[in-house]
């Protein structure tokens, strides 16, 4: 059976890169899809995203989440990095890296910000958003300035990748005042990723 080589190096790559992350800073991933009949068909709100992007000059950046969690694992004698994000599926949840880019086409970023995580924060604030529904509604208007003038209740309107994590750095402490006036439910994934907020690498490209 002939071995992918490519894959296997990316993967290498991508594990040497992990390992050498500092476990204590806060690490945003940013995900920018191919723009083809794979990925729309899995993620019709692509399209939407692509078409806003398009019109406004803006880097294509659809999805965004952060490292919430390494552990460990001594059998491989490396570290297993997990990440929390807003699914379309199941909502807010804790996915592992490696098996998110096992599928994924595209080009992944890595940014991470020189600000020591509050990991007794970060786990609360996992518990408090785990479940709650993934709302596609919201997610399109994101794109529309001036849509929202106050934040729902996450519990009955649900939210959306950007959103979750403009709350997350919010809640760590991070400044989002001069982004969509700090309205979560304003930011994209393209608005975060103009923002600046650390140094930029890319961690994945398929």
């Amino acid at each position: 059976m002939k071995k992918n080589l490519s894959v296997l190096y990316n993967k290498e790559q991508i594990q040497n890169a992990i390992d050498k992350l500092d476990r204590n800073k806060i690490h945003i991933l940013y995900f920018s899809y191919y723009f083809n009949f794979h990925n729309v068909y899995h993620n019709p709100l692509l399209l939407t995203t692509k078409i806003l992007n398009f019109f406004s000059g803006k880097p294509s950046i659809d999805h965004v989440n952060h490292v919430c969690r390494f552990i460990f694992d001594e059998e491989n004698n490396n570290w297993v990095s997990k990440v929390f994000e807003a699914t379309m599926e199941r909502g807010m949840e804790q996915n592992d890296l490696f098996d998110k880019l096992k599928s994924f086409q595209g080009v992944c970023y890595i940014e991470t910000l020189d600000k020591t995580v509050d990991k007794v924060k970060a786990r609360a604030f996992e518990i408090l958003y785990t479940g709650v529904p993934y709302s596609k509604e919201l997610a399109a208007l994101s794109g529309i300035d001036g849509g929202f003038d106050k934040i729902k209740q996450p519990k009955t309107d649900g939210g959306f990748c950007s959103w979750l994590e403009a709350l997350f750095l919010i809640d760590q402490g991070i400044d989002l005042s001069k982004i969509q006036n700090g309205n979560p439910l304003e930011i994209t994934p393209t608005d975060l990723f103009l923002a600046d907020l650390g140094e930029k690498k890319v961690l994945y490209r398929d």
